[in-house]
């Protein structure tokens, strides 16, 4: 798989994990943890992309990946402290994710602009 492919599935990924924060942040606070969880689960999967295209990019590049990376951890540690929470701090939390999902976006947006296969 070449490396836009790569960066083309890690971003079609970062935007279907948005999709589905949005629609965690929208749902019953009861509803929520479960997909919370599994976009918890999501985001360390990407995160992992992310760092290792980081370290095979051009530096523009793998500044991008690694930011992106960051707010994976951003939205990771948002994530789990959400399952310990309330269902009205619950729904915060779940908006604060759905934020750092769209940091993700862009930033993993901003790597496929300046991307130049190596």
């Amino acid at each position: 798989m070449s490396w836009n492919e790569t960066m083309s599935k890690a971003l079609a990924q970062a935007r279907e994990l948005h999709r589905q924060t949005l629609e965690a942040a929208n749902k019953a606070a009861e509803d929520m943890k479960p997909q919370m969880q599994e976009a918890v689960n999501r985001a360390r999967e990407l995160q992992s992309i992310f760092n290792k295209h980081a370290t095979e990019s051009s530096a523009t590049v793998a500044e991008h990946a690694k930011k992106a990376s960051q707010h994976l951890n951003d939205m990771i540690n948002v994530g789990s402290e959400a399952m310990r929470q309330s269902a009205e701090e619950t729904r915060k939390t779940a908006q604060k994710m759905t934020e750092h999902a769209q940091k993700v976006v862009d930033s993993a947006a901003q790597a496929m602009g300046s991307s130049k296969p190596s």
